[in-house]
């Protein structure tokens, strides 16, 4: 698990580091994902949502890459959309520029509080380059499509 979620680990069962793995195990609410996917993606009708699967606009990383013709170039591409949330999901857990956001995550969990859309979506700190005016779009997004949301979920 600690080299799934890129967590520095010398394998001392004694040392594990608990806390750093917990921020980083833990959920992403499934509306947020949601809502994200179709910001980023037009409501999948982008020409990246449509060929390379990718709704997030995820960069080219190893393993991913595509020179295949009609698929667009710089841009990660996955097999499903399923593996796109799924890659999405795993940024948001492990890279440094959403260490903000998992720690904000963990002190709603240290408060028993829910982790939700509602609580997450101005967590994301430099996650655009418009700031928090992104955020801002993302949230009335998600507030007026709650119920199409809710109804497939």
């Amino acid at each position: 698990i600690a080299k799934r979620y890129k967590v520095s680990w010398s394998g001392n069962t004694r040392r594990i580091p608990w806390n750093t793995l917990l921020e980083r195990v833990d959920i992403i609410p499934t509306s947020m994902v949601a809502t994200m996917a179709a910001a980023e993606s037009g409501w999948g009708t982008s020409k990246l949502a449509r060929s390379n699967n990718n709704l997030f606009g995820m960069k080219c990383t190893k393993g991913r890459c595509t020179n295949t013709p009609g698929k667009v170039k710089g841009y990660s591409q996955f097999a499903s959309v399923e593996e796109s949330v799924s890659a999405y999901v795993a940024n948001l857990n492990t890279h440094p520029a959403y260490s903000s956001f998992r720690k904000s995550r963990a002190q709603l969990r240290k408060a028993d509080q829910e982790v939700t859309a509602t609580a997450m979506i101005h967590k994301l700190k430099g996650y655009s380059t418009q700031g928090s005016r992104y955020n801002n779009y993302l949230f009335a997004m998600y507030q007026d499509n709650q119920r199409l949301i809710a109804a497939h979920m």
